[in-house]
């Protein structure tokens, strides 16, 4: 396992657990957003989050306790590709989110049900531009909507972000199939 020496002047008090695609992906994702930027004339809400699956956030005082937990449960995870095709969309009441659609959502679901214990509707995606308002929207999606995009990748591992100040940083990637 691979632990970063976080160095924050408070301690940490919240995780963000994530599947973080490799860096030829994040690549694409950041031209994705600098497309939607250039398309829309403004900056936007996560214009500048780098790409990532969310799994989900923690904050309480027991953080160790729950990165534990989650070493237990990857222990038993074996490693698996994810397909990413084409763009798509979630309507959030008068806003739209783009994301890269996971085509193979099934096993990503499944390391959250076992982790979260809770069916929610959740759904795996790397976000583009998220909560545009329609305006913004309708300026960029007919430029996107047809843009072919597919792309895998080896999943193998969790990464664990921590909040300092007022950004995520690495704290620790926990492996599948170790402990």
């Amino acid at each position: 396992m691979r632990t970063s020496a976080v160095k924050i002047k408070n301690p940490v008090k919240e995780l963000f657990f994530i599947i973080a695609p490799p860096r030829h992906i994040m690549s694409d994702v950041s031209v994705l957003k600098d497309d939607v930027h250039y398309l829309t004339g403004r900056e936007f809400e996560d214009r500048y989050s780098k790409a990532h699956i969310s799994l989900f956030k923690y904050s309480d005082e027991h953080l160790e306790d729950i990165v534990k937990h989650v070493e237990r449960k990857a222990a038993n995870f074996k490693p698996f590709n994810i397909f990413i095709k084409d763009l798509n969309v979630f309507y959030n009441g008068n806003n739209r989110t783009i994301y890269l659609d996971i085509v193979n959502k099934y096993p990503v679901r499944d390391i959250f049900e076992k982790l979260i214990k809770e069916e929610s509707g959740y759904t795996p995606h790397i976000t583009i531009a998220r909560k545009l308002a329609a305006d913004d929207f309708l300026k960029a999606w007919p430029y996107l909507k047809d843009l072919p995009y597919s792309q895998h990748f080896l999943c193998d591992r969790i990464t664990v972000l921590a909040r300092a100040e007022n950004q995520w940083i690495h704290y620790k990637d926990i492996m599948f199939g170790e402990y």
